[in-house]
């Protein structure tokens, strides 16, 4: 006998049903629109109306005999996130017509917040209730190649030569992309006249080009191998019938080359650069003005154009090679006959990373801009007044990496550039993990940067409006910014002696989030350190920061309020004033400044005859290279004691004390959160002014007490100097608690002394066992010595580094761990 039917089960199953059913109708009520055409790496098709950019884009078209509105539409190019980004309300497609969506992540109008990847990818479009209405799955995409159907709406995907974005597919489709052709050779540096052999498929026809322009069916065929005598480029196409020409093959070819610092390959369409329509290196007959030109000059466009890029270390290893944007970079240094540019990684050209550690130094792996830099105002004197500067400051600091390299256009060699990072949203998420789309960036070169942030604006106006001595008004400032960040910002900029600050060359950003709270980043110090005529180390650049009536040029009175405002808070006056005299001593020694100098000097001497005779006006500000480079060091002499008469004059500070300070083994002292040196130092400080000193034990030790002018055993304390005062801070073994705890966190501390002659020690503490190892390189960013590379149980360990086969200059120290990487400057004297 059959058994009853369960309940439950017949309830699920007219539940499914009815389910099954709802889906089926709405299926069947789907419009049929579909993405029709997309292209992946635009780069010279079609720029959109809005932003003027060659972005990626995206196709749909409406095969119904009637309008298809698509609000409450999404679009998407990860189907696992159907709702990515929402058509906006309003949209309508004309029956058989089409409708042109940018991938550019402007997320705005018919804008979407993703682009395309060009390495493949998928793309959706979605119903409201959130039922698929097209999907389209990609491979690697050619650049100004697009994939659509075949006709509009058809189950045939086929590429397109000449795209049709929002009209129909009606240009002869491909039967799809010839194969690359291969070169005997690949890029990099020979001995010799070379010869290359190019090799495609049987019925290919390979045309090449050795001007840097991409092969056309116009361009020569190659019959026989080639043979190089000197450096050059070669370009090569392979052309099939019924095919699209194959990607573009590129080798630059290094003949004889003898070089000492990284080498950048670029290599692009000579016209990309001096078309007198679209090249953007030359004035030319499409320009506008600006940047210190009033007539019309090209090189202010912001285009961006397409460049093959290789980056070769200085022993000719290939560090990274891609397919990149280029911009012209800066602002009056546009001028200049040798321009600095931006290379820009973006999908569209291939690679939307540059993926290789480009600065050793820096624990940093993914790039998406680098700056190849002039040295802007600086190309008349030094070639590295800015990253010598950058260089030597210290603290809580936003600054640039910096790498000298030459740099070959089209094979011509084109003098020395600073390799640098690009201050903006991405170098934000590669130093603080924080996504580029949640960063607000202030550029104050383009006026008061409180016109475009409510945030900064209500800061201000807080500031404005409140009385800034009250100790609860200045901590509501400091949930707003970094005081200590800001305070070693001003410290950089007022010691350098910038001439063009505080109101041009102003970042500032925070993190876009209720808690977000503001930081300045250091750069285009040019004009200091005796660039320019006001940067000179008697003048006042403390006064100029604090002038209330400043010129529109340079410290307007917007750009010197905020320091105004809180030098009348005495918290902030004593710190600033007592930190200035503790980087002056430290950071700003004039033994480290000039060691710095040294060595970065030593790092390019052997480029600078070939780049003064391709450049002949650079370097011409004085009677030779070395004169010019004398003049930092002059500076660096000289500054500190013009400094302390500033603060005197301007802060009606009384004069200086000596703090006579020894700091046992086991800890060190912060003066104003300055580190102090080891042991025993003497240093001069501001009469009459709080000094606030923090003793902090190594790992493994524990402070026991002040002793001296100050009998305590708080760790922080505050003295005012009033004459010579002698300070000790007395560190133990061992720990407050009964059983002493393995070390917690890993830790690189700075060499002592720095700088140093010969020998200095490294301090690492290792929290876990493992491997341990501590690496020093050189600026290059080659490997000099591995202090360590084995397995070290876990504690404080110290290592002796012997110099004495180092030549004079500033090299880096990293350590690497299981726990953690880190990585500090040293500086070597002779």
């Amino acid at each position: 006998m059959p058994s009853s039917p369960d309940p439950a089960r017949l309830v699920w199953c007219v539940v499914l049903l009815v389910a099954l059913g709802l889906s089926s109708a709405a299926l069947q009520a789907q419009p049929r629109v579909f993405v029709n055409e997309l292209l992946a790496s635009n780069s010279t098709v079609i720029a959109d109306p809005d932003f003027g950019d060659f972005a990626d884009w995206i196709e749909l078209y409406n095969a119904e005999p009637e309008a298809v509105d698509l609000s409450g539409y999404t679009l998407t190019d990860d189907l696992d996130l159907p709702s990515r980004w929402r058509v906006p309300d309003g949209t309508v497609i004309p029956a058989g017509g089409f409708l042109l969506v940018w991938a550019d992540g402007e997320d705005t109008g018919v804008h979407t917040d993703f682009k395309l990847s060009a390495g493949g990818e998928q793309v959706g479009l979605f119903a409201p209730n959130g039922t698929v209405v097209d999907t389209l799955t990609y491979g690697e995409q050619t650049t100004d190649i697009s994939l659509g159907r075949s006709p509009d709406g058809g189950a045939t995907f086929q590429l397109f030569e000449t795209p049709t974005p929002g009209t129909s597919n009606t240009t002869d489709p491909s039967d799809g992309i010839a194969e690359a052709p291969t070169a005997s050779l690949a890029g990099g540096f020979y001995v010799g006249p070379q010869t290359v052999t190019l090799t495609a498929a049987s019925s290919a026809t390979i045309r090449y080009t050795l001007d840097g322009a991409p092969p056309t069916e116009g361009s020569p065929v190659y019959t026989e191998p080639l043979t190089f005598g000197e450096t050059g480029v070669l370009r090569a196409v392979a052309f099939q019938p019924d095919r699209l020409p194959s990607p573009v093959i590129t080798r630059t070819l290094f003949i004889d080359e003898a070089v000492t610092i990284p080498v950048v390959s670029l290599v692009t369409d000579p016209a990309n650069f001096f078309s007198d329509t679209s090249g953007i290196y030359v004035e030319g007959t499409n320009g506008i003005p600006g940047r210190c030109r009033n007539d019309p000059v090209n090189w202010n466009q912001d285009w961006e154009r397409p460049v093959h890029v290789a980056f070769y270390e200085p022993d000719g290893t290939l560090g990274f090679e891609q397919g990149m944007g280029v911009q012209i970079f800066g602002g009056c240094s546009r001028i200049y006959p040798q321009k600095s540019l931006t290379l820009r990684a973006r999908a569209r050209y291939g690679a939307s990373k540059v993926d290789y550690r480009v600065f050793p130094g820096l624990d940093i792996d993914e790039f998406d801009d680098l700056v190849l830099r002039s040295s802007a105002q600086d190309w008349w004197r030094t070639m590295f007044r800015d990253a010598a500067i950058q260089t030597m400051a210290e603290g809580d600091l936003d600054r640039q990496a910096y790498r000298p390299a030459l740099v070959f256009l089209n094979g011509d060699y084109w003098g020395i550039h600073n390799l640098r990072e690009k201050l903006n949203e991405d170098y934000v998420a590669a130093h603080y993990g924080i996504d580029k789309d949640d960063v607000e960036l202030l550029d104050a070169g383009k006026g008061d940067p409180r016109d475009d942030s409510p945030h900064y604006d209500a800061l201000l106006t807080y500031l404005a409006t409140n009385d800034v001595t009250r100790p609860d008004v200045y901590a509501y400032v400091q949930t707003q910014m970094e005081v200590d960040a800001y305070l070693d910002y001003l410290i950089a900029e007022i010691y350098s002696a910038n001439a063009d600050w505080p109101g041009n060359n102003l970042k500032l950003w925070r993190p876009d989030q209720p808690d977000g709270r503001w930081r300045w980043m250091l750069f285009d110090l040019d004009f200091g350190f005796g660039g320019n005529g006001n940067g000179q180390a008697p003048d006042n650049t403390l006064a100029l920061a604090l002038d209330p009536a400043g010129p529109v040029w340079p410290n307007p009175p917007w750009s010197t309020f905020l320091f105004r405002r809180l030098m009348e808070n005495d918290t902030f006056r004593y710190a600033f004033i007592q930190r200035l005299a503790a980087r002056t001593a430290t950071t700003y020694a004039p033994s480290r400044v000039i060691g710095i100098i040294d060595g970065l000097q030593a790092g390019i001497v052997a480029e600078i005859p070939r780049h003064k005779v391709r450049w002949p006006r650079s370097i011409s500000f004085g009677p030779s290279w070395d004169a010019l480079v004398d003049e930092m060091r002059d500076f660096a002499r000289n500054r500190p004691v013009e400094m302390r008469g500033h603060v005197t004059e301007t802060l009606g500070v009384v004069g200086s004390a000596a703090l006579e300070l020894e700091a046992s083994e086991g800890g060190r002292v912060l003066a104003e959160g300055v580190p102090l040196p080891r042991g025993k130092s003497r240093l001069p400080f501001y009469r009459e002014v709080p000094l606030g000193l923090r003793a902090v034990p190594d790992e493994g030790y524990r402070f026991v007490g002040w002793s001296g002018a100050v009998a305590s055993q708080d760790e922080a304390i505050s003295v005012v100097l009033t004459g010579t005062t002698a300070l000790t801070a007395l560190f133990a073994v061992g720990t407050d608690s009964e059983t002493e705890a393995a070390p917690a966190q890993a830790r690189l501390a700075q060499n002592y002394p720095n700088p140093f002659r010969t020998q200095t020690q490294i301090e690492v503490t290792h929290p876990t066992p493992g491997r341990l190892t501590v690496v020093v390189f050189d600026l290059l960013g080659r490997e000099v010595m591995r202090l360590v590379d084995e397995h070290r149980a876990a504690g404080t360990h110290t290592f002796s580094l012997d110099a004495a086969m180092l030549p004079s200059g500033v090299y880096t120290y990293a350590m690497t761990s299981a726990d953690a990487q880190a990585v500090r400057r040293m500086v070597v004297l002779r």
